[in-house]
Formats: structure tokens, C-alpha cells, sequence
């Protein structure tokens, strides 16, 4: 992640410590996954129950990048205190 942004030079790191809260968010993305894929496989596989449990960790494994990412962008976007307007 950028230390500030490339097109208006905000500053991404509003304190030490900041982005701590953004545990939370990736924590919310990471329960909604896990329920979604335990319920496609429930309603449309049914498999044994080891196959739940490696599918729930190879989709929590591939979805690192994106919980990472997205639950800091709207963690600052929630608690920066910064206005974040569109420039066209």
C-alpha cells in the first residue's frame, strides 16, 4: 500500500496504529466467506466433512490479497476523517 496517494498526496498512514481496526473488517469478510462457501457446498454437494474443512481454508488462503486490501481501503474510508471526492 502507498504511503500517500498518487493523485491528491493524502497521507494512507493517518497514525501508528491505525489500520489495527481494520482486523475487524478482514475478520467480517473472512466469517462471510467461510458461510457462503460452507453453504454452497451444503445445499449443492453435500461431501464429506474433510472436504468442508480444505475448502474453507483454500478460500480464506486465496482471498488473503483481497480481505488485506479492501478492509484497510474501507477502514480508512469509514474512520480517516478524510472527504474523498471524484475528480474527473
Amino acid at each position: 500500500m502507498h504511503a500517500n496517494c498518487p493523485v491528491c498526496g493524502v497521507s494512507l498512514t493517518p497514525e501508528p496504529g491505525f489500520y489495527f481496526g481494520a482486523l475487524y473488517v478482514s475478520y467480517a469478510f473472512t466469517v462471510a466467506l467461510m458461510i457462503a462457501t460452507w453453504l454452497l457446498f451444503y445445499l449443492l454437494i453435500q461431501p464429506p466433512d474433510w472436504v468442508y474443512g480444505t475448502s474453507l481454508v483454500v478460500s480464506c488462503i486465496l482471498s488473503i490479497p483481497f480481505s488485506f486490501r479492501y478492509s484497510r481501503v474501507l477502514f480508512l474510508y469509514w474512520f480517516g476523517g478524510n472527504a474523498y471526492r471524484h475528480q474527473p
